[in-house]
């Protein structure tokens, strides 16, 4: 099973502990329309779903800081991809909770779990396979491993209100059979047939099963750099609309024409009226008057023309139902005028009234579809029931949804001719940006249309903003697009002076390919100015094209490997805590000796592991090998996979809605970014100030002996003594070359040259001007422009 991550987001009262606030103890709100609020979020990577297991949670906790007392009680859910807090949490406390977590890993590379402390209001427990009540109990000397929180079983009655099992799904008989429909609703089947999965699929193909047993058992499997973590704001995208398709006609429109019913279904039923005329109908309809097809619906009956005739008990004749409706209008009026209304029934009743089409009910749930693009199809299909009192099955309630998302998303083929458009009225809003089209011409030489290909984009705010940050280190990554037209998105990442993402350009492409990579790459090249000479650093996944089109474009720059992905390819033949814990060490040390100290360490625990190992060049995934010019001596490439979850919800949207739904996003974020900026006070950024504290208070530990020429003898516990260089602002452990923020022998031999020199300033003053607050200031001062709807759009010559 492929590595996979866990977005862990811990509650209020978390956050309270943590940092000493008084915050209200609630963090999910109340059905419907869930919420959780003032949460805090993690990231955890490189886990294995075969060895995963609750306690595996409980030790991510406490790691991150989460479990800091004995009384600590914890309640986990489970968020299924693609399904909201009202009807997609599940529990997570047991072996079985697991294996319906693991059903979704192999499509979804990240799963969100929320973290209650102390009690829960959910019922997602007593939807568990067991429905017992939960205690959580702590082992206090549990042998031969670290402190861990144990799920405790309890056969006691459940203490709070029952509730209907809400995985449960009708069964509906009447569900229409259409192939190409079935995989649109897959994510709605009944969840009990997902929890039949048995956990089995193990992968058994280690090469040291030595050490699969116990040490895989304790094998936690994630990375956490502590220098590194991402620190970035929640940008709300909930309320993202764009509505661009005029030519979609709603109530009292031409739908009847528009697209044809399939009688086989059964989903429609007109009612043909007739228009009773006035004593002289015939004069009338010779000035213009026509008759026209009625759509009736109504609550609890049908008439007669759908029923027939009911049979009268007491004189055992057929009598039919008095109830009818008589309109008409002129040609040219607008309105319709009731001549004639007969209210009584005596029909049956029904809730299956086949006038109630999906054509129909897609016009009256648009602003729901606006609201709440993701609401279940369950949800939707109670919902309708509930306000037409009706029978409505789940295919149509799907289709009426899909119709309704097409008005509201508009059509992907339509947008691809409006997309010239859209690009004019970008660039007119936002000077200096660059939005290049690629497309490819006809087979046949005369025809004048021509097939979309890729598009590029780069605001040319974000140009500025990103010179302004001083920080020359980009991340690279692609995502899948769905839809009709499958493609990639392709985006370029920066970091921030506090550890936040900086978008700086993206493009929609047809695949991952050197050629795609290369168009991309040489774009992005020109907006930055770079050259074959260029020393900037490039983060990746070592993704299929890539490398080469680096080494070819940039070949002086920088090309780091995430570590994560090294590991996941080391696991293949090499699993277990003790291969993953000399990995880290490999990457982490600082320096070229302990590099290959740890490197041998390597070698004779496994000298296959350490040949492979050493194939890979240590200067795109070690520390030590890094050069100081990227100001950042990040490992993994989070940075991209913090964007990539950010515009997760608009990549399969059309491609209007897809490039610009990551605009709208970069422009709430760097507002949003910028109103933090305000409230800060110091000289350095938040991240940078709290990395150069815990530099301090190990610098404490260091005396510094000056040897002239601004040279520093540096000793300190452990036998750790280095040679500081101030004026060169360097040291032999290299950590102060290799992040711009001086070190703990830095920091030792800047308050030794403060005791004997006035002049020489705090060690904050040392910094590299990417961590100042003035640079991150200036950096988010560029904002990204609003632009018109589509009605104001300039139109293409093209």
């Amino acid at each position: 099973m492929a590595p996979w991550r866990i977005r862990a987001t811990m509650d209020e009262i978390d956050v309270a502990r943590r940092y000493g606030k008084c915050l209200l103890p609630q963090s999910f709100t109340k059905f419907p329309g869930r919420k959780y609020i003032k949460g805090k979020q993690n990231y955890v990577d490189l886990l294995d779903i075969d060895t995963f297991s609750i306690h595996d949670i409980d030790e991510m906790m406490e790691e991150l800081g989460h479990i800091d007392s004995d009384e600590t009680l914890l309640y986990y859910h489970f968020l299924r991809p693609f399904g909201d807090l009202d009807f997609g949490l599940f529990a997570l406390g047991s072996d079985q909770d697991v294996h319906h977590l693991g059903t979704y890993v192999a499509n979804h590379k990240v799963i969100d779990v929320y973290i209650e402390h102390g009690k829960t209001n959910l019922h997602t427990y007593s939807m568990s396979p067991n429905p017992s009540k939960v205690k959580i109990v702590e082992i206090k000397e549990p042998p031969a491993c670290s402190k861990q929180l144990f799920l405790e079983w309890n056969d006691s009655p459940i203490e709070h209100e029952s509730v209907p099992d809400l995985t449960e799904v009708e069964n509906d008989s009447h569900l229409d059979k259409e192939p190409s429909l079935v995989d649109h609703i897959e994510f709605e089947m009944n969840v009990e047939n997902e929890d039949d999965y048995d956990g089995s699929g193990h992968n058994n193909g280690s090469g040291n099963d030595e050490f699969d047993d116990d040490s895989e058992s304790e094998d936690s499997d994630f990375f956490i750099d502590e220098d590194n973590l991402i620190h970035d704001v929640d940008v709300d995208m909930k309320d993202f609309h764009m509505n661009i398709d005029k030519d979609v006609e709603w109530v009292g429109g031409s739908s009847e024409s528009n697209v044809p019913e399939d009688t086989q279904q059964g989903d429609l039923e007109v009612i043909n009226t007739e228009v009773l005329l006035s004593g002289s109908s015939s004069d009338e309809a010779n000035d213009g008057k026509r008759r026209k097809t009625i759509r009736a619906i109504h609550r609890a009956y049908e008439n007669d023309a759908a029923l027939g005739t009911i049979p009268n008990l007491a004189t055992n004749e057929e009598e039919k139902c008095p109830w009818v409706i008589y309109c008409s209008k002129w040609k040219r009026d607008i309105d319709w005028m009731v001549k004639t209304y007969t209210k009584e029934h005596r029909c049956l009743q029904t809730r299956k009234v086949k006038a109630c089409d999906y054509k129909f009910l897609s016009e009256h749930i648009v602003q729901v579809i606006e609201t709440n693009p993701k609401i279940p199809i369950r949800a939707l299909r109670e919902q309708l029931q509930r306000e037409y009192q009706m029978d409505i099955s789940h295919m149509k309630t799907f289709r009426a949804k899909q119709q309704a998302l097409k008005h509201v998303q508009g059509d992907y083929a339509s947008q691809y001719r409006l997309l010239r458009d859209y690009v004019l009225e970008v660039q007119a809003r936002n000077p200096d940006t660059t939005v290049k089209i690629d497309v490819e011409s006809e087979a046949n030489p005369t025809v004048e249309t021509r097939t979309f290909r890729r598009i590029y984009v780069c605001i040319g705010a974000l140009k500025r903003g990103f010179a302004a940050g001083r920080r020359d280190f980009l991340g690279l990554d692609g995502a899948f697009v769905k839809g009709p037209y499958p493609c990639q998105v392709l985006f370029a990442v920066a970091l921030d002076g506090n550890n936040g993402i900086y978008p700086l350009a993206y493009a929609v492409v047809e695949s991952e390919t050197l050629n795609s990579w290369t168009w991309f790459l040489s774009n992005l090249g020109d907006d930055l100015g770079l050259g074959t000479n260029s020393n900037f650093t490039f983060m990746t996944d070592r993704q299929k094209g890539l490398l080469p089109a680096i080494a070819t474009l940039f070949p002086c720059a920088g090309h780091r490997y995430c570590l994560c992905h090294i590991h996941d390819n080391m696991k293949k033949n090499w699993r277990g805590k003790v291969f993953k814990d000399l990995l880290w060490e490999c990457a982490t040390t600082s320096n070229v000796q302990h590099f290959h100290q740890a490197m041998e360490k390597l070698k004779k625990l496994n000298n296959d592991a350490y040949e492979w190992l050493k194939q890979i060049p240590p200067q795109s995934w070690a520390r030590s090998h890094f050069t100081g010019r990227a100001h950042c001596d990040a490992l993994t490439n989070n940075l991209c996979e913090a964007f990539n979850s950010k515009i997760e919800d608009g990549r399969d949207a059309p491609i209007i809605n897809c490039i610009e739904f990551i605009r709208e996003y970069i422009m709430k974020k760097i507002v949003k970014v910028d109103k933090e900026i305000q409230k800060v006070v110091g000289p350095l950024t938040p991240t940078a100030t709290t990395i150069l504290d815990n530099i301090k208070s190990k610098a404490e530990q260091y005396v510094a002996t000056f040897c002239g020429a601004g040279k520093y003898q540096v000793a300190g516990p452990w036998q750790d003594q280095c040679i500081v260089d101030v004026g060169q602002q360097s040291c032999t452990c290299k950590r102060w070359e290799l992040t711009g923020i001086p070190c703990k022998h830095g920091v030792a031999a800047i308050w030794d040259m403060g005791r004997n020199d006035k002049d020489v300033g705090i060690p904050e003053s040392f910094v590299h001007p990417c961590y100042w607050l003035s640079s991150w200031k200036e950096m988010y001062s560029f904002k990204v422009s609003p632009i018109n709807g589509r009605s104001m759009w300039e139109k293409s010559a093209m």
